[in-house]
């Protein structure tokens, strides 16, 4: 067992102000603004970019938002189950290394007709892609971009984890959906020349500006104060070194010591996901989506004093085609959808007043 200072000053930085919750996730729910009613569709809960296992030559990049969508959680709002049409939903690649996107994917969505919305991607700026949700569609240069309803991909025992590290192998997001949007390109649409090496993360913008943004997993969600979780996801990468290096280096000290803090820190800022397209491994090398990316980061922060939480792969399936991500959970029955809302809420309060 962990000393109780440790496990305290983990759950410290993960729920901070006291106030524990769902947003302890990769980063669902991750900053106050998020956390309010309508956020759903502008909360990016994951990032994943991997060699495609289907064609070694294709990069796969997959963002999805609406966390718990169709469910009510700890904080009383509901994500649908469709893209927000006020939305642009951007993937931006950086391929020469100055944290600067150099390519744009973006895509919108108009308003649900019987669950069915038309998306419109553009290349930089260039039509790209047009169709309806939930098929594959032809992308511009080769490959194809799907969006639609999917099962969460993402596992972790939160119960468990908010419980003192006593994990019980349950995943707490095994019955979860999420929007996803699923795009599959020729790395050399993404690439710079040769150089196989990229950054990827994912960014959502409304009017114009940008109202959150994700690379790798739980940086905003763990390492991030609380005051400045919204102003993290409304920064640029290229940003991050000069602006939160100092909180990211403080927070990783509290959870290990000084010495960890110093080397990752300007691994993990900015916050890019960084993938060799040529290269099948993952994270943290670009992430896949079956990788165990809470295990390997709470590994990482606590200098190996956490190393699992008992949850090594997803409750569903994944498919080795596009688009990779498996299928949708059945839709509750409205009794259901209020049984599962009333555990979460449960969940949430009994942590909050643990932690307060």
């Amino acid at each position: 067992m962990f000393p109780r200072s440790f496990v305290l000053s983990l759950v410290v930085m993960l729920f901070a102000a006291g106030s524990a919750s769902l947003s302890v996730a990769a980063d669902h729910l991750d900053a106050p603004v998020l956390r309010n009613p309508g956020q759903g569709g502008r909360d990016i809960n994951d990032v994943y970019a991997f060699q495609s296992p289907a064609n070694p030559a294709n990069t796969v990049l997959v963002l999805t938002v609406n966390p718990f969508a169709g469910m009510v959680n700890p904080f009383g709002t509901i994500s649908p189950r469709t893209f927000d049409p006020t939305v642009e939903y951007q993937f931006q690649i950086d391929n020469n290394g100055d944290a600067v996107a150099d390519v744009t994917y973006a895509t919108t969505f108009t308003a649900p007709v019987g669950g069915v919305q038309t998306l419109t991607t553009t290349r930089n700026g260039v039509p790209a892609a047009m169709g309806s949700t939930g098929t594959g569609l032809a992308v511009s240069g080769g490959g194809q971009i799907q969006g639609g309803l999917f099962e969460d991909p993402f596992f972790f025992d939160l119960v468990g984890f908010n419980n003192g590290f006593n994990f019980t192998g349950n995943d707490t997001f095994a019955l979860a959906d999420v929007s996803a949007i699923v795009l599959e390109l020729p790395s050399t649409e993404l690439r710079n020349g040769a150089n196989t090496n990229i950054g990827v993360w994912a960014r959502t913008v409304v009017g114009g500006s940008q109202v959150d943004r994700m690379g790798r997993p739980a940086i905003n969600t763990a390492l991030i104060p609380s005051g400045m979780k919204d102003a993290f996801n409304q920064g640029m990468p290229d940003g991050d070194a000069a602006n939160f290096s100092d909180e990211v280096q403080a927070s990783i000290t509290g959870l290990s010591n000084a010495g960890n803090a110093a080397a990752l820190t300007p691994i993990l800022l900015p916050d890019i996901l960084t993938f060799d397209t040529s290269n099948a491994g993952g994270f943290l090398n670009g992430r896949r989506l079956a990788d165990d990316v809470i295990d390997a980061e709470l590994n990482l922060l606590s200098a190996g004093g956490v190393t699992t939480d008992g949850v090594n792969t997803n409750d569903a399936t994944f498919l080795n085609v596009f688009p990779y991500l498996a299928a949708p959970n059945l839709i509750p029955e409205p009794s259901t959808i209020a049984l599962v809302s009333i555990g979460a809420a449960v969940i949430g309060c009994s942590l909050r007043r643990r932690w307060a």
